[in-house]
C-alpha cells in the first residue's frame, strides 16, 4: 500500500515539476516577446526568410504564390502591406490592373531595393514606373519585378539565364539596379565566386554533415518560432562578436564603416555588369542600367554609381540616373525608410516618375497626354514657387479642397495637421494668407467652398457628427446652416442659382446619405436621391444637371440627374472599371472633371459634356494621388490637391 502511495507521490511530484517547468518556460517566452519588440521582429524575420532564397543554377528558387502580410511602419499608409508573387515568384503589383497580350513588358532586376518589400504594392517602382509610362504613352506597359532580397549583379545573371518564366524573355527592356549588395559581397569576398560544396553521403563524414545540417535546420525553425530562443540567439551573437573583436557586423547599414575595401574591387563589379549587358543584348533586349541613391552620404556608393554610368556609356546601354536626379532634391531623407537605403512610399513614387520619364525618352514613345504648355495663363505663385509648374516633391502650398472666388484671386482651401485644422484664404496677387476658421481637431473641418464673395460654406465635424456651417467674412462669425438639428450635412456645393446641395442623414444609423437641395427662400432642404443608396459629393451644373457619386454598382461612379427628376432617376456618366470621386463642372457647363482610381492611386480626368463618345482625358497623372478637382470661375485653371511627402499639396493646370 505504501509502495503505491510512494509511486503516486513520485508521479505527482514529477507532474508538478513538469507543470512548473512548463509554466516557467511559457512565462519566459511571454516576457521575451515583450523585450525590445522581439515577438514582432521574430515574426517579420521568419516571414522575410520564407520569401526568397538564392536561385540555384537548375531550379526556380524564388517563392511562388506568396501572399505575405507585414505591419506597415510608414506614416500615411495602410496598416498592412502585402507581398504577393505569381506562379514564377515574380513580385506582383495591385490586383485591379489587367494586361492585354499586346502589353509591352519591362523587366526589373536587382536586390531588395528593387523588390521594394517595404513599399505598398501599388507604389513599388517596378510596377508603378511601367504604369506611369503607360499613362502618357501610346501603348500599355507592364513592369516585371524580379528583384530578390540579397541579390547581386552576379545573381541577376543567374536569374536571367535560368528563370523558367517566359516573361523574362518576352520583356522588351531590362532595367538593372545593383550597387549596395555588390559592395557588400565585394567587401566580404575578393570575388563573386562561390565555394564548391561537397558531401560524401556513403561515408561517416557525409552522415555527420547531414546530421549537422538537420540540427541547424531544427535550430533555425525553433528560434524563428520562439521569442525566448530568438532573443537568446541575438544576445549570444552580440557576445561572440564582442569577444572576437568584431564591434561592427558587416551589413547594409554598417557597410560604409569599411570604406575602401569594395571600391578597390570596383573593376570586378564593372565586369559583372558588362556580362549581364552582353547576355541581355544577345537575347535581343534593350539593357538599361540604373544608379542607386541613398538617404545618407556614402563615398563608395558614389564610386559604384559612377562605375554604373561608365559601363552604360562604354557598352551603349541605357542609363537611368536616379542618384543624380536625387541630388537635386531639397528634402532627401523624406524619401527613404528608416535605414536610409530602401525607399518608402514617397521615395518609390518619386523614383517611378524619374524612371518612366527616362524610359519614355530611351524607347522613343510618343506622348499622348494633352499638352498643357500650349496654353498660356497668368502664373499662380506662392512664396516664389509656381502652382502650375512646381513638382509635388516641393513644398509649395499644403491643403485640400481648393476653390477660387469669382475674381480668380482669392484661393480658399482647408489644411489638416496633427495640431488641428483650419480654413484659409490665400490672396494670389498679394501673397497674403488669412486663417478664417480653426478647429483643435485634426479632422474637425471639411470641404470649404464659396457661397458668394463674403460667405463660406463648410462642414464642422466632431466624430460622426457633421454640421453644415456658414462663415461670414464681414462679422467673422459662423452659424449653422440647417434649422433641423437632427439633420447632419457634409460635402456641400453651391449651384449657380445659389441653391446648396449636400449629402445628409438624420443620424449615423441612417447612413448611407441622401442628397439634398436647399434654397435660402425655402428654408427646408428637399431630398433629390432615393434613400438606401449611398450618394456623395453633389455638384450642380449651370444647365440644371446634378453630378454626384453613387456606389450602387459596388464601386463609386459618377452619375447625373436633373434637379426636378424623380428621386430614383440617375444616369451613369461613363462606363468604367474603376472607382471615381469628386465630380466638378466648369462654369460654362462644358467640362466635367473627376478623380479616377487606377492601379491603386487617383488621377484627375476631364471630359466634355457636349460630346457623344464620352471620352475621358487624363489631365493629371503623377505617381501620387490627385483629387479634389475644381474649375476656376473664369475657366482658366483646373485646381486640384495631391499627396506628397509634405502632406497634401495644392496645384493647378492651365486650361486656356
Amino acid at each position: 500500500m505504501s509502495t503505491l502511495r510512494e509511486r503516486a507521490k513520485k508521479v505527482l511530484f514529477i507532474a508538478v515539476a513538469i507543470a512548473l517547468l512548463g509554466g516557467t518556460l511559457a512565462l519566459a517566452e511571454l516576457i521575451a516577446g515583450w523585450t525590445e519588440n522581439v515577438k514582432l521582429t521574430r515574426i517579420e524575420t521568419r516571414t522575410f526568410l520564407n520569401q526568397s532564397a538564392p536561385l540555384m543554377t537548375t531550379t526556380r528558387w524564388l517563392r511562388p504564390h506568396l501572399a505575405d502580410e507585414f505591419i506597415n511602419e510608414q506614416p500615411d499608409a495602410e496598416l498592412k502591406r502585402l507581398l504577393r508573387t505569381d506562379s514564377f515568384g515574380l513580385v506582383l503589383g495591385p490586383p485591379d490592373i489587367r494586361y492585354q497580350d499586346s502589353t509591352r513588358k519591362i523587366l526589373f532586376l536587382g536586390g531588395s531595393t528593387t523588390e521594394n518589400n517595404e513599399v505598398d504594392e501599388q507604389y513599388r517602382f517596378p510596377f508603378l514606373a511601367a504604369f506611369q509610362l503607360s499613362k502618357f504613352s501610346s501603348q500599355s506597359f507592364e513592369g516585371l519585378n524580379a528583384g530578390v532580397r540579397g541579390h547581386t549583379s552576379h545573381d541577376s545573371i543567374n536569374l536571367y539565364l535560368n528563370h523558367p518564366s517566359s516573361s523574362i524573355r518576352d520583356a522588351e527592356v531590362v532595367v538593372v539596379m545593383h550597387n549596395i549588395n555588390d559592395r557588400l559581397r565585394l567587401t566580404l569576398n575578393e570575388t563573386y565566386r562561390s565555394d564548391f560544396s561537397h558531401s560524401s553521403e556513403a561515408t561517416s563524414i557525409g552522415l555527420i554533415d547531414a546530421g549537422t545540417e538537420l540540427i541547424r535546420s531544427v535550430w533555425d525553425w525553433a528560434r524563428l518560432n520562439s521569442n525566448l530562443l530568438f532573443l537568446s540567439d541575438a544576445v549570444i551573437r552580440r557576445i561572440n562578436r564582442a569577444e572576437n573583436g568584431q564591434g561592427i557586423e558587416v551589413s547594409e547599414r554598417t557597410l560604409d564603416a569599411y570604406s575602401g575595401v569594395a571600391s578597390s574591387r570596383v573593376h570586378i563589379f564593372e565586369q559583372s555588369l558588362r556580362n549581364l549587358i552582353a547576355v541581355i543584348k544577345a537575347n535581343g533586349q534593350l539593357p538599361v542600367l540604373m544608379t542607386q541613391p541613398l538617404g545618407r552620404q556614402s563615398v563608395e556608393q558614389d564610386i559604384f554609381n559612377e562605375a554604373i554610368r561608365s559601363v552604360a556609356k562604354t557598352e551603349s546601354a541605357g542609363i537611368i540616373d536616379l542618384a543624380r536626379a536625387f541630388e537635386a532634391l531639397s528634402d532627401k531623407p523624406t524619401l527613404f525608410y528608416d535605414d536610409h537605403i530602401h525607399f518608402n512610399n514617397y521615395g518609390s513614387k518619386w523614383a517611378s516618375e524619374v524612371i518612366a520619364q527616362t524610359l519614355h525618352q530611351i524607347i522613343g514613345e510618343k506622348n499622348t497626354i494633352t499638352p498643357q504648355e500650349s496654353f498660356t495663363c497668368p502664373d499662380l505663385r506662392v512664396g516664389g514657387k509656381s502652382l502650375l509648374t512646381a513638382p509635388l516633391h516641393e513644398n509649395v502650398l499644403r491643403g485640400r479642397y481648393p476653390s477660387f472666388d469669382s475674381s480668380d484671386q482669392r484661393l480658399l482651401f482647408q489644411r489638416n495637421h496633427l495640431d488641428g485644422s483650419e480654413i484659409v484664404i490665400l490672396n494670389i496677387v498679394s501673397g497674403m494668407m488669412e486663417e478664417v476658421f480653426r478647429s483643435s481637431d485634426p479632422l474637425g473641418l471639411e470641404h470649404p467652398t464659396w457661397i458668394d464673395e463674403q460667405r463660406i460654406l463648410f462642414t464642422q465635424r466632431s466624430g460622426d457628427d457633421r454640421r453644415l456651417m456658414v462663415f461670414d467674412l464681414r462679422d467673422r462669425k459662423a452659424k449653422q446652416l440647417l434649422v433641423d438639428q437632427e439633420l447632419q450635412g457634409a460635402i456641400a456645393n453651391v449651384g449657380s442659382d445659389n441653391a446648396i446641395y449636400f449629402s445628409g442623414y438624420k443620424h449615423v444609423d441612417q447612413q448611407p446619405p441622401v442628397l439634398y437641395e436647399l434654397t435660402e427662400s425655402a428654408g427646408m432642404p428637399r431630398p433629390i436621391t432615393i434613400p438606401g443608396e449611398e450618394s456623395w459629393r453633389p455638384f450642380a451644373s449651370t444647365n440644371g444637371d446634378i453630378y454626384f457619386i453613387n456606389n450602387s454598382t459596388g464601386r463609386y461612379q459618377v452619375y447625373t440627374k436633373k434637379r426636378d427628376e424623380p428621386l430614383s432617376a440617375k444616369r451613369l456618366v461613363m462606363q468604367s472599371d474603376y472607382e471615381q470621386w469628386d465630380p466638378a463642372v466648369s462654369a460654362d457647363g462644358l467640362l466635367l472633371a473627376f478623380a479616377q482610381r487606377e492601379g491603386g492611386n487617383f488621377d484627375v480626368f476631364t471630359m466634355r459634356n457636349d460630346s457623344h463618345d464620352q471620352k475621358a482625358i487624363r489631365r493629371i497623372g503623377t505617381a501620387e494621388n490627385e483629387w479634389d478637382p475644381r474649375f476656376s470661375p473664369s475657366g482658366r485653371y483646373l485646381l486640384y490637391a495631391a499627396t506628397s511627402p509634405f502632406g497634401d499639396q495644392i496645384r493647378a493646370i492651365c486650361l486656356k
